[in-house]
């Protein structure tokens, strides 16, 4: 009598941490901003309403969960997850993006050395231009000239203030 190998498939893998967590996290975080700009509303106050545009801008450059989206050679972007949008996941595309981010002011990057490539050595297929590959995602584009005009609009409101 032959046995039939069990099938045993392993136990599924749970996340560091909870979604619910990550998830509660996003919402604290906006109900502030709404929580700031209704008493800003409700008082007439436009420093309450300059604070929560500029904690927002705050939280968008600097604490919003996202993904690295910085394109690889082969063409797709990578996953891994940031907390900012101006921030990747390891030095070699926080670089990448340091490049996108400065051709967002209509700038090149000063500390932008192209590698020189070795003739002789085997790099794999490269489907996407480097200066295709520095470009960042449309969407953090996007909200990162609304977090900049912010944050400038802000500030210039603070500065008028003090007058």
């Amino acid at each position: 009598m032959v046995s039939s190998p069990r099938k045993t498939s392993a136990p599924p893998r749970k996340s560091p941490r909870p979604r619910v967590n990550r998830d509660a996290e996003q919402i604290a975080w906006w109900l502030l901003f709404a929580v700031l700009a209704a008493f800003g509303l409700i008082q007439w106050n436009w420093r309450l309403l300059l604070l929560a545009l500029l904690l927002w801008s705050f939280y968008e450059f600097c604490l919003v969960r996202t993904r690295c989206r910085v394109k690889t050679r082969q063409g797709f972007e990578c996953v891994e997850p940031v907390r900012g949008r101006i921030f990747a996941h390891d030095h070699r595309h926080q670089d990448i993006k340091n490049d996108g981010l400065w051709n967002l002011i209509g700038r090149r990057n000063p500390r932008y050395n192209p590698k020189i490539s070795e003739p002789n050595r085997d790099t794999g297929v490269v489907l996407v231009a480097p200066r295709i590959r520095h470009r960042l995602d449309r969407n953090d584009r996007y909200i990162l000239y609304l977090a900049a005009l912010g944050t400038v609009v802000s500030l210039v409101g603070m500065l008028v203030g003090l007058l």
